[in-house]
């Protein structure tokens, strides 16, 4: 069926997504798992090409947390290794007792003056100490500032919180084959208006460029995303990869491109997710199974979201090998 591919892929792509139509290479990916872009972007000064906000809604609460933690530490760090080099006699109330203990006396002098509180204890005398104080006081105050709106930022950045089955699979489908992938929301807030695209991007062997194709769906829009949603590419006459064998998405380096669009009643905002599935992570010949759903006794459909990824094997139609 390459054959095919080669006849019906036009130079120019139907479908558009901004990726071009150049060939990278043998395995290229234009989507990453988690849906960012595959893309480095050099050319830029370092400055430019930084975008710490970006960076700091976007990472992991973990990262984000050891990131404010350890900020915070290696601050009082410094100001306090300023503050013993000044002299533990330009600090009131502060008795030399050994390095150490005067080392441990300003560094948490300097987590009281960073954060404001100022309990009196220990308190700066003369213009050296004075001056210290008061310019690590004033980047407290902005520090905190910025750390509150980057916190303010991630908790009120609209999320879709859609999960996606581990792999696209070829399963039957009305005497037909289909192309299947599965998603579910893995939040308790509500999503409506779920709008589904995909895009299967393939190698046009003979002009060695990549074409982006449109593929139709048998539903390409629900209400609620409450439950699941199998969401199926039925491979007639008419689909760019009827008749395609496992050994032919490979040939091509096929990548499945899936785009989804809702809106988050929580938020009241619309919201997007990206996910795509290389040729090896197609399983040719599976049907998932039927996410079991139950109750709770209390009359609430409860629905198991680790089963969103379980199939099993199944025989593809003849006409469709």
């Amino acid at each position: 069926m390459i054959k095919k591919l080669l006849k019906s892929n036009p130079t120019k792509s139907e479908n558009d997504l901004g990726f071009g139509t150049r060939n990278y290479g043998k395995y290229n990916r234009f989507l990453n798992k988690d849906g960012s872009v595959n893309i480095k972007r050099r050319g830029r000064s370092l400055l430019d090409s930084i975008d710490l906000f970006h960076e700091m809604i976007t990472i992991s609460w973990t990262k984000f947390l050891l990131l404010v933690i350890s900020s915070y530490v290696v601050i009082n760090l410094l100001f306090a290794s300023v503050y013993y080099l000044i002299g533990y006699q330009s600090f009131g109330n502060l008795g030399h007792v050994s390095e150490g203990k005067d080392f441990s006396e300003l560094f948490f002098f300097s987590a009281q003056t960073i954060t404001t509180v100022g309990y009196g204890y220990i308190y700066p005398k003369g213009v050296m100490a004075s001056t210290v104080a008061a310019i690590e006081s004033m980047l407290g105050l902005l520090g905190f500032a910025l750390a509150t709106g980057v916190l303010y930022g991630r908790f009120s950045r609209p999320k879709s919180g859609i999960v996606y089955s581990k792999n696209i699979i070829v399963a039957p489908y009305q005497n037909i084959s289909g192309l299947m992938f599965r998603i579910a929301n893995a939040k308790q807030n509500e999503l409506i208006e779920i709008e589904a695209q995909l895009v299967v991007t393939m190698k046009n062997l003979q002009t060695n460029t990549r074409a982006f194709l449109p593929l139709s769906l048998e539903r390409v829009k629900i209400n609620f995303l409450a439950l699941n949603w199998t969401i199926v590419h039925p491979i007639d006459e008419n689909s760019p990869i009827y008749g395609f064998s496992a050994e032919d998405f490979e040939k091509a380096d096929t990548e499945f491109i899936i785009l989804i669009k809702a809106i988050n009643d929580t938020y009241s905002q619309s919201v997007y997710s990206r996910i795509s599935y290389k040729y090896d992570e197609l399983v040719y010949g599976a049907k998932f199974r039927p996410m079991v759903s139950d109750t709770n006794g209390k009359g609430v459909a409860v629905i198991n979201i680790h089963q969103i990824s379980e199939y099993d094997s199944a025989e593809i139609p003849l006409s469709q090998k």
